[in-house]
Parts: structure tokens; C-alpha cells; sequence
């Protein structure tokens, strides 16, 4: 709550309402953070103060500013609370000097009004929005910093290829599968691609990964880790660019499957969590379903386009 105090302090500051009585802020207004639209939103109320208007047009004037404080107070406060990592929220980075509030605090003065309109007593409602992902002016451009980047970590052995298959593959995956259902691994010394039917190791072709995590209650974060039963981490913000991070997140969420997948393109590997970690952040799947994408990975490099979709 300090930080919020001390962004809303800078932002009056700044001159956003310097002639404004705060108390002529209404409490009424909202924020909200839409995973599915990637924005922060806030609506401010504000009225002016007759015995210090003008006239009409300032008291409108006076309105309209009221109401903008009131939103960018609640978008300051909205965004700290958005969680960069399971365990991490904003605020948290802030705090630790991880995120320079200066620059959250730069994102916030920059929110776009895209609504307005007034009662017929000439009190003010608008609604502001903030990008979580974008080149511009976004969240991500001030909470995200450049790292080494690694490379995604190698499937594992001594897989049971045929139920990886069963686990994980959507219905076109399916139609081509040409495997024994009765193979499997041999030896724990053998690499998979020679115990292995060859288009079963590498389907190839697919655009991009849905995780199911549905009934699971997958809460959004900014910087999300998928993990293998082992809870080894197969994808994550160290294995990104980040030009394309900061561009377009590393993975999109949706309410259901009927919903907007498009980010994972029209050949989509689709894998069933099997449950989440870090605070109900990060999806597990097993190890089957993990050594499958990573293998499909190193054709059609899928995960390295970020082109990843959560079903909540």
C-alpha cells in the first residue's frame, strides 16, 4: 500500500489535477485485469466543484479530470496486484528494486481513454486501459528485463511413446499415428528416436501447444512455467526472446476450448494438465505429454514462438 500511495502522490504530482478538490472524487469506480483481451481496465467517476467552476464548461472541464485521477489511481493499484510469477506479484518487484516504479509509474500515465461521457448534472465516467504486452507502451516493457537466454532442456528418456500419443495428440495427430499400441521402450540406456516409431518421436507440422488445465483453477500470471511431473521446468522466460515476450506474452489464457485458441495456429498440440504448481500458476503435465512437446518442438519450434494457450 505504500507504493500505491507513493505512485498516486507522483501522478498528482506530474500535474494530472493540479487544481482538483480530491474530495470531488467519487469512490465508485472499478479495475479490473482481462487475461483474455491482455489489458488492464479502470473505470473513474468524477464531479466538479460548483462553488469553484466558472461555468459550465469548466465544471465539465473540472468532471472530466476528476475522473481521470480516479482511473489511474485504480489502474496503479489494479497493476500492482498482477502476478509476474507464481509467486511474485508487481508490487512484490517493486518493493524489491526488481521493477523501477518510475517506469510502472510511466506505463500508467500513458493509459488510453476509450470511453466518456456525462450525466445531465455534467459528472464524468471514463474508462482507461493499460496493454499488458506491446513494443510501446505496455506492462510487460517495464516489469520485463533481458536475461541469458537458455536453450529448452532435451526430452528425457525411458518413455512409453504410445501413451505420450494417447495423452497428448489432437485428432489429426491421431489419424496419422502408424505405432504398435503395444511398443515401448526397451532399455533405459537407448535414446528414444531408436525405440521409437520415427513418426511418432516427430509428427512435425504443428503450429502451436494447448494446455488443458480446466477444473484445475489456473490463476493467470505474466511469466508462466510449464513443468513435467518431475517438476523440471520445460518452458519458461529464460528460454525466450525478449523482443517477442515484451511484444506478445508467453502464452495466452482462455475460459475454454470453444474459445480463442488462435494463437496456437490450426495444428495445435493439445496435453491435459495433470496438476498445477507455485500457487496454482503453473501447469504440470507428465512426463510422457512433456517429452512429446519438447521432441515436436525441435521441428516446428512452436514453444519458441511463444505460440502457447492455457485453458482455465
Amino acid at each position: 500500500m505504500q507504493q500505491v500511495r507513493k505512485l498516486i502522490c507522483l501522478l498528482a504530482a506530474v500535474g494530472f489535477l493540479l487544481s482538483l478538490n480530491l474530495s470531488q472524487v467519487f469512490a465508485e469506480g472499478t479495475a479490473m485485469t482481462d487475461w483474455d483481451r491482455e489489458i488492464i481496465s479502470a473505470t473513474g467517476y468524477g464531479v466538479g466543484d460548483p462553488a469553484r467552476a466558472k461555468n459550465p464548461g469548466h465544471l465539465r472541464i473540472m468532471a472530466h479530470q476528476a475522473a481521470i485521477l480516479d482511473a489511474y489511481r485504480r489502474l496503479a493499484e489494479q497493476g500492482q496486484g498482477i502476478q509476474i510469477s507464481g509467486n511474485s506479484s508487481i508490487a512484490d518487484n517493486i518493493s524489491t528494486g526488481d521493477v523501477v516504479s518510475g517506469q510502472f509509474e510511466a506505463v500508467v500515465k500513458r493509459a488510453k481513454i476509450v470511453s466518456e461521457s456525462y450525466d445531465e448534472y455534467n459528472n464524468c465516467t471514463v474508462v482507461m486501459e493499460v496493454p499488458l504486452f506491446g513494443v510501446t507502451n505496455s506492462i510487460a516493457k517495464a516489469v520485463f528485463k533481458p536475461v541469458e537466454k537458455e536453450a529448452f532442456p532435451k526430452p528425457t528418456i525411458n518413455i512409453n511413446v504410445d501413451n505420450s500419443v494417447n495423452q497428448t495428440v489432437n485428432q489429426t495427430v491421431n489419424q496419422t499415428q502408424n505405432v504398435n499400441q503395444n511398443q515401448t521402450v526397451n532399455s533405459g540406456s537407448t535414446s528414444v528416436q531408436e525405440n521409437t516409431n520415427a513418426s511418432t518421436v516427430s509428427a512435425g507440422g504443428y503450429t502451436g501447444l494447448i494446455v488443458d488445465c480446466s477444473g484445475l483453477g489456473l490463476k493467470p500470471v505474466m511469466s508462466p512455467v510449464i513443468r513435467n511431473a518431475d517438476q523440471q521446468a520445460i518452458y519458461g522466460y529464460k528460454n525466450l526472446d525478449y523482443d517477442r515476450v515484451i511484444a506478445h506474452g508467453m502464452a495466452s489464457y482462455t475460459a475454454s476450448m470453444s474459445g480463442n485458441v488462435s494463437r496456437a495456429g490450426n495444428n495445435p498440440l493439445v496435453v491435459k494438465a495433470i496438476s498445477l504448481a507455485e500457487h496454482n500458476s503453473y501447469p504440470v503435465l507428465s512426463n510422457a505429454d512433456a517429452d512429446k512437446i519438447l521432441l515436436e518442438n525441435q521441428k516446428s519450434h512452436f514453444l519458441d514462438n511463444c505460440a502457447v494457450v492455457f485453458v482455465r
